[in-house]
């Protein structure tokens, strides 16, 4: 009779014991389902995003950017690539990035009309990630404290693409980091290139004064600073290739970086210049892809771990 008590005081426990299993055990798998779905969802959104700014100036696409007049400025990160389509506009990143692989900022007005494009833009404070770089074949603009992070600024233009200037911006592991085709002459000074090696001119000219050049002193290991003016006493000279028309010289290379260019600068005050790492990712940050596999890893780890402890529970 006590045995018989026992049991049914034990089978008692053990009930609502399974059925919390149970519970938790489809919770966690709708978990699961809802990250999957989401992850999916997400990568989609990454690579179709296209955001405009139209010829009267609204924008279209995110609640990302802020116009103010002429003045376009981030007010969050952004995925995918903003096509312009007014001329004489400034698009302050503020600091916030473009993200997805070939996504960037498009001035072009078709991708294969040359040299039909938006002009006189300024690109400023704007992080470039995952590869994403500024299309252009027009006229006159400026890109300005601007980080490229594997990406870069791409001119081209027949008879157009020249009076571009292309300072205080960072470029990481840029290939190329700028290209200019069949373009006009443009002005690049002062901007920081880290591991980047890699320039195409063909039929275009692109005038280097005044950069940083990472692999500087390992080229040139006897070149010394003129005095204290923060200058090299030899040019730094990328060879001609066969893809440029034009040799890449620099004649004043600078002995350190610019130290606060790039988008590590905003409205004239220095904040932390970001960390970023070979896959393009800022160290200290957590993708979203990330987070989501730990996320779906953690749903299916908890799953299986109830499953087990369910059917001892039987």
């Amino acid at each position: 009779m006590c045995q018989i008590l026992a049991f049914k005081l034990a089978k008692s426990h053990v009930e609502p014991i399974k059925k919390t299993g149970a519970s938790l055990l489809i919770s966690a798998l709708l978990f699961s389902t809802v990250i999957a779905f989401l992850a999916v969802n997400l990568a989609g959104a990454q690579a179709d995003s296209t955001i405009t700014i139209t010829s009267d100036g609204s924008v279209e696409g995110t609640d990302q950017i802020q116009r103010e007049g002429n003045v376009y400025t981030f007010t969050g990160d952004i995925s995918g690539t903003i096509k312009v389509g007014k001329d004489g506009i400034t698009i302050n990143g503020a600091g916030y990035a473009i993200k997805g692989n070939g996504a960037g900022i498009d001035l072009r007005k078709d991708s294969t009309a040359i040299p039909h494009a938006y002009g006189d833009v300024v690109v400023e404070n704007v992080r470039f990630s995952d590869k994403s770089q500024i299309f252009t074949s027009s006229n006159g603009n400026i890109f300005l404290n601007n980080t490229f992070d594997g990406g870069g600024i791409e001119i081209k233009g027949n008879n157009g693409g020249k009076g571009n200037v292309i300072k205080n911006n960072v470029f990481i592991n840029g290939t190329p980091s700028i290209s200019a085709d069949y373009s006009g002459e443009n002005v690049v000074t002062e901007n920081d290139f880290i591991n980047c090696r890699i320039f195409l001119a063909l039929y275009g000219k692109l005038d280097f004064d005044r950069n940083y050049w990472s692999d500087y002193e390992t080229l040139y290991s006897d070149a010394k600073e003129i005095g204290h003016t923060g200058i090299w006493d030899t040019p730094y000279n990328y060879n001609k290739t066969d893809w440029s028309d034009f040799p890449f010289v620099d004649s004043n290379p600078l002995v350190n970086p610019t130290n606060g260019a790039g988008a590590s600068q905003i409205n004239g005050e220095p904040t932390s210049v970001p960390t970023t790492s070979m896959d393009g990712n800022e160290s200290g940050s957590f993708p979203t892809e990330l987070i989501i596999a730990v996320g779906i890893v953690s749903a299916v780890i908890v799953s299986i771990s109830l499953l087990v402890y369910y059917k001892k529970c039987k």
